[in-house]
């Protein structure tokens, strides 16, 4: 390995960061995401010899001079078969501590006999406290059987029928966070609905894969407390605030604060936790209202996103973890640096973006005054910030995330310029492919819509245009190279608030056919633009994108893939906007009424 600098411990971690005992290998899965990544530093900064289970390649994690090796993981479904991968690789390696930084990989180990070696390296609690952690509507039960505070809710059975609404804005949460949909393990996020629409497009979206629990809305910030646990007693103890979520009406913390001990707030937690005879980690997440109320929101029965803020804060949970493992009991620490901040970099800065545009009177978006919010990023000077993975003994890691947000923001500035160079180069050749149709002596009959995976933009819009342009055939196409996959379940709640139903749609790949057929054909980006010229550079003349009939003109539509509900809500209305505008084209319009 890379040589090892000496660490510096102040008096508070001292006792977590000794060395552990004789180079003994780790294995943490899951380690591109950012608790992965502050794992592998902590136990590598302690003398272990780590190795990197990672979802794909080209992480942070694997610029740390601490990533000893690197495994690209199977996908999360089948289990069985990333289950085989995870007992092979536990076989050659003899791992002393396998950490799963996420719920996807403890599942996996999860699927394991309580007793079995490699489970037990793990140190997670058993079966049965596992599935209430992960079962939000057991949680609330158990919850309410000690006495603890929960917002008003309601559980609503898989397949079951929708209750009446009794107000907004209401909270909708999956029981579980992780369901299979067509053979894949996919993440269903907390959609807060600000009306019946919305509910109802949820409800029918979300049915057919879970149970979902409905619950009021809670106003204030999030709080977190983190523990380790043995069999049932508390061994270490942590807890922060959150001050930056993505996005900002809710989402995964990208500022958060460490705060003092809470006495009310540990005796809740612990009095949750000792029940179930809680085992390994556990972040259990509150919300604390303006008039100081504390309301449980969650168990996590894993690591938790803002890991690198207990580290900094001198509450060293991975190694406490590895001494676990070895048959030893960590010593407790008695306090921690209260006021430290840790910051995801790169996060923050697309929260700092979002903030600029927020509208400021809407009460569920969680803002900050702006000048206040870049100014905090000069927090990192004063010693009482930490930006998630920057340290002094592992520079590689800031390095490669720096040039990250150097070419995030080289490309973006890059990316203004050029469209306004494409904007005028394709605003013209929009015009005369519209020119060209209103030329046409018989009407477009049938169009074509293109994106890259025919999941996401490329449906909605068929389906819609089907609706809107009566008497002409709509079809879509995807550049991806796999045929039958399925519309994200994210996007298939938001399509129905538009009266799309995308719940059994299956994608298709684009063929010469589809382009032959097509008389007008529309892409949602530059990428696709590019991608069909180079395939089918002789059908160019009739290809504009599809954006460029919307008011706003819009040179491309995102791929909603990778976004958030509320993003995703956002490009759909663009899509909708840009069928109206094609509706009402000239060209178009003459075309469908001359088709009638």
């Amino acid at each position: 390995m890379i040589w090892q600098a000496p660490q510096q411990p102040n008096d508070n971690d001292r006792s977590q960061t000794r060395k552990v005992a004789g180079q003994a290998t780790v294995l943490v899965l899951d380690a591109d995401s950012r608790a992965g990544l502050a794992c592998v530093q902590s136990l590598g900064a302690a003398g272990a010899k780590v190795h990197a289970g990672l979802r794909k390649a080209g992480s942070l994690t694997e610029r740390s001079r601490w990533c000893h090796a690197v495994h690209l993981q199977p996908s999360y479904e089948p289990a069985e078969h990333a289950l085989a991968w995870l007992l092979e690789l536990d076989a050659a390696h003899a791992y002393a501590l396998v950490v799963p930084a996420t719920e996807g990989s403890l599942r996996w180990l999860r699927m394991l006999p309580e007793s079995h070696p490699l489970r037990q390296k793990a140190q997670i609690a058993s079966d049965a406290s596992i599935d209430i952690a992960l079962d939000k509507d057991k949680t609330c039960e158990l919850a309410r059987t000690l006495g603890i505070n929960i917002p008003t809710s309601r559980r609503i059975e898989q397949g079951g029928t929708p209750p009446t609404a009794h107000g907004f804005p209401c909270v909708l949460k999956p029981l579980r966070s992780k369901v299979i949909v067509a053979g894949r393990l996919e993440t269903i996020a907390v959609v807060v609905a600000r009306d019946a629409k919305t509910r109802d497009a949820t409800y029918s979206a979300w049915l057919p894969y879970t149970g979902v629990q409905e619950q009021e809305w809670v106003p204030g910030r999030g709080v977190g407390v983190e523990v380790l646990y043995r069999d049932g007693e508390p061994l270490l103890e942590f807890i922060h605030e959150r001050l930056h979520e993505y996005p900002l009406q809710g989402g995964a913390s990208t500022l958060r604060r460490a705060s003092s001990s809470d006495p009310e707030l540990l005796e809740l937690t612990h009095r949750l936790l000792q029940p179930l005879r809680w085992h390994g980690v556990a972040m259990v997440e509150w919300r604390r209202a303006p008039d100081g109320r504390l309301c449980l929101m969650e168990i996590n029965p894993r690591l938790w996103g803002s890991l690198p803020l207990t580290l900094a804060a001198g509450v060293n949970i991975p190694v406490a973890m590895f001494e676990m493992a070895m048959g030893e009991t960590p010593k407790s620490v008695r306090a921690w640096k209260v006021g430290m901040r840790a910051r995801n970099a790169t996060e923050d800065l697309r929260w700092l973006a979002a903030d600029l545009r927020a509208d400021r009177s809407d009460p569920l978006l969680l803002t900050e005054p702006p000048l206040r919010a870049a100014l905090g990023w000069l927090g990192v000077f004063g010693g009482r910030e930490r930006w998630d993975g920057w340290r002094l003994d592992d520079l590689a890691v800031a390095g490669a995330e720096t040039k990250g947000l150097l070419r995030m923001l080289a490309k973006a500035v890059v990316s203004r310029l050029f469209r306004r160079f494409q904007a005028t180069r394709l605003g013209l050749h929009h015009r005369a492919v519209v020119d060209g149709i209103r030329r046409r002596e018989k009407p477009v009959r049938r169009v074509l819509i293109l994106c890259y995976g025919n999941i996401c933009r490329s449906p909605f819009a068929e389906m819609l245009a089907m609706s809107r342009l009566p008497g002409v055939e709509v079809m879509s196409g995807g550049f991806h190279p796999k045929s039958g996959r399925s519309s994200p379940p994210h996007l298939v709640v938001a399509a129905r608030e538009f009266g799309v139903d995308l719940t059994r749609w299956r994608s298709q790949v684009l063929t010469p056919e589809h382009v032959d057929r097509s008389e007008l054909i529309l892409a949602m980006d530059l990428e696709n633009l590019d991608r069909f010229k180079q395939q089918f550079p002789s059908a160019l003349a009739r290809t504009t994108l599809l954006g460029l009939f919307s008011p706003s003109c819009r040179l491309e539509i995102p791929d909603p893939y990778n976004l958030n509900y509320e993003q995703t809500r956002q490009v759909l209305q663009e899509l909708s906007k840009a069928i109206d505008g094609l509706a009402r084209s000239d060209a178009i319009v003459s075309n469908v009424f001359v088709s009638r």
